[in-house]
């Protein structure tokens, strides 16, 4: 069900078995701390797809990693295209998932900078008339059962916010080669804190303030084994994901309904 391996025979029979869903994994290219691969949303959004796909069929577009990470910009290895570009290149990827039949796509996030552009996007789907509708979900721990059973599983409630506990678990899980935790840089594991005199505000640089090298938590508790069940339930919330979104009439629907208001 990869979209890059199909003959174009094979797409159209996988278009059907999907029921015209298409899973969209998004990522970026960052540092992640000194041990971890810079591809390691990306790796992780498309091995979530993949396990979850197998319980649940959807095709799946490929490889994506165009997501905001402008606050890595200071870091080797580092690719973050301009704001218009970013926007317009995921509206132009949708547009053609769903000229090729898939009506509805599911854009699965594994990048902490992305969750506010992702819902932006998908906000202003509504502001002109599409045929198609856009929801998203997380590869990565999104219920507060998920973040216990981490805990749980690695026997500390550090999980670690970048490349800590839970991440490098999971990266051992999908391709031990990738990690390498001899590399590990432990004078930057802990906040610099720089900006805590700052309550209850956000700003751009807040991170780059507490995280400068793009490490935060440490990973020392991590295992392949710890990794391995993180992901079994995480896929198997996706897949559920998949599920209901292909069983749902009601949505595109509404959408539909939506625009046919705002024609007047």
């Amino acid at each position: 069900m990869l979209w890059e391996e199909l003959t174009a025979k094979e797409f159209v029979e996988a278009r059907e078995k999907a029921k015209g869903v298409c899973l969209l994994p998004i990522g970026v290219i960052e540092k992640h701390g000194t041990h971890l691969p810079l591809g390691t949303d990306m790796l992780t959004a498309r091995y979530v797809a993949v396990e979850a796909a197998k319980i649940e069929p959807a095709v799946i577009f490929p490889y994506f990693c165009f997501g905001q990470i402008y606050e890595a910009r200071h870091v080797p290895g580092t690719i973050a295209i301009s704001p218009g570009l970013m926007f317009s290149l995921l509206e132009e990827v949708c547009d053609e998932i769903s000229r090729n039949g898939f009506k509805k796509i599911i854009i699965l996030n594994c990048h902490g900078g992305n969750p506010n552009f992702i819902r932006y996007f998908i906000q202003t789907t509504l502001y002109k008339e599409k045929d198609y509708i856009v929801f998203s979900a997380e590869a990565g721990l999104a219920t507060e059962e998920e973040r216990k059973l981490a805990c749980r599983l690695l026997g500390t409630d550090d999980l670690g916010g970048h490349a800590g506990n839970s991440e490098t678990s999971r990266v051992l899980a999908i391709d031990p080669s990738l990690v390498k935790m001899e590399d590990v840089d432990v004078e930057n594991i802990e906040s610099k804190g720089r900006l805590d005199h700052l309550k209850n505000v956000y700003t751009a640089i807040g991170w780059y303030a507490n995280h400068p090298a793009h490490f935060a938590g440490e990973p020392f508790r991590a295992t392949a084994e710890a990794g391995r069940e993180i992901l079994k339930t995480i896929i198997s919330r996706v897949a559920g994901v998949i599920r209901d979104v292909k069983n749902d009439t009601k949505a595109l629907e509404l959408q539909r309904e939506f625009f046919s208001q705002c024609r007047g």
